[in-house]
């Protein structure tokens, strides 16, 4: 909107945008001195009607681990007593970067307890829900119908494994693997 020369505009952190004798200050900004400054890096929107300026965010928010997030990771390593995973997603949205996690046999349901293997393979896609993000280590757990391998690949010909009467099967080479697998296996959104 252009009226009296509030056109609509890129600003920096703390750049001037109006009085507040004429304009309020909205999402995105602050009053300082008689002052509405934005707050953030952006695009200043003016609505002349409601007679308020908001700065809409260019930057991206950081998407980062905390306690209790439903996270998607690709499983790296299987180990007898814990896997490791790359992060790729938390709590529904992608992350910058990939983030490093680790699943120890005891945040598996009981009956995979004794082989990591049996739970996940290497490459597979799995829900989990985060349970400790201290140190930076980032620890996951896979308990629950609700958590476990989303996708997962034959481990003889490559191919995804597709679920038929609560089995995981590969149609390609006809063969039947067990897995900790959710009861989203193969529904859920990647992207």
């Amino acid at each position: 909107m252009s009226k009296k020369g509030y056109k609509d505009r890129d600003v920096l952190p703390g750049d001037e945008l109006a009085v507040i004798e004429v304009l309020q200050d909205g999402d995105g900004t602050y009053q300082d001195k008689g002052q509405v400054r934005a707050e953030e890096l952006g695009t200043a929107r003016y609505d002349l009607d409601k007679r308020k300026v908001n700065v809409e965010k260019k930057t991206r928010e950081l998407v980062l681990p905390e306690d209790g997030l439903d996270v998607i990771a690709e499983v790296g390593s299987v180990m007898r007593r814990d896997a490791r995973v790359n992060i790729n997603m938390i709590d529904g949205r992608k992350t910058t970067k990939s983030f490093t996690g680790v699943i120890h046999y005891y945040d598996v349901d009981r009956e995979f307890q004794r082989d990591m293997a049996s739970a996940v393979r290497n490459g597979d896609i799995i829900k989990a829900k985060l349970i400790n993000v201290k140190n930076r280590l980032n620890q996951l757990s896979i308990r629950g119908p609700e958590y476990g391998v989303v996708y997962a690949y034959c481990s003889r010909c490559g191919s995804i494994l597709e679920m038929h009467q609560g089995r995981l099967h590969c149609a390609s080479c006809d063969r039947s693997e067990r897995r900790k697998f959710a009861k989203t296996y193969g529904k859920e959104e990647l992207e």
